[in-house]
């Protein structure tokens, strides 16, 4: 199961006031001010538990969902494994970082073939969580980053994952976070990720489960969304 996340973004300009001080009107051309555009992106984010095996679905769904961009986590894929990326390429760019030790994990982006994206490096190092992180420059720039923290203590995990947002400047660029972090919303271990999640200023929105276990435990996958966009 894939979740559409229709994010609203606007870019507006403030018009400038006109200064007509010393200025003789009759000798100045107008120039055009840029509208206000809007622009809805339908983004995805899925649990695949092995894009391996699914390869052939996943960009069926995509399309079928009208996703310009789905994030997957637990894709399985090794990195001497050349196959699946190729085959999830089908109608969509496949941008991943494959999962290196042991069985699991695996995080991926499938990406509209009508965008543009620079593909940002990886930090080395994280213990608690894969990523993999890309800023589209055209239709719009936006970062977007997709985790993977696997069930367990959480370790590490909040230092890293504030070094890695800590890497994003604050240039106005709009962050979005999309991930499995395997964190119960509702328990005491929460309040320092929401309090992480608070200083970058991201607003959390949860999604419902993708699997039985998630849901039973309360875990649920979620996106973050640097605010405003624009």
């Amino acid at each position: 199961m894939c979740f559409q996340i229709s994010t609203i973004t606007t870019n507006a300009r403030k018009a400038r006031t006109a200064r007509w001080r010393q200025a003789n009107p009759t000798n100045l051309r107008p120039v055009p001010l840029s509208s206000t555009t809007l622009l809805s992106i339908p983004i995805g984010l899925w649990n695949c538990q092995s894009a391996v095996n699914k390869a052939d679905i996943i960009p069926s769904i995509a399309t079928h969902s009208g996703l310009s961009l789905m994030a997957l986590t637990e894709t399985w894929i090794k990195p001497q494994d050349t196959a699946t990326p190729a085959a999830l390429s089908t109608n969509f760019t496949f941008s991943h970082t494959p999962h290196t030790i042991g069985r699991g994990g695996g995080t991926g982006l499938l990406i509209s073939n009508d965008w543009k994206f620079d593909l940002l490096p990886s930090l080395t190092g994280n213990s608690s969580f894969e990523s993999h992180a890309i800023t589209i420059t055209h239709p719009v720039k936006i970062h977007v980053v997709v985790v993977y923290r696997p069930p367990g203590q959480l370790g590490n995990f909040l230092e890293e994952l504030d070094v890695l947002l800590s890497n994003f400047p604050e240039d106005g660029t709009p962050l979005v976070l999309l991930g499995d972090f395997n964190i119960h919303l509702e328990k005491p271990q929460a309040t320092d990720f929401n309090t992480l999640l608070t200083s970058f200023d991201l607003k959390r929105v949860s999604t419902m489960a993708t699997h039985k276990s998630e849901q039973s435990s309360g875990r649920q996958p979620i996106w973050l969304q640097k605010r405003p966009l624009y």
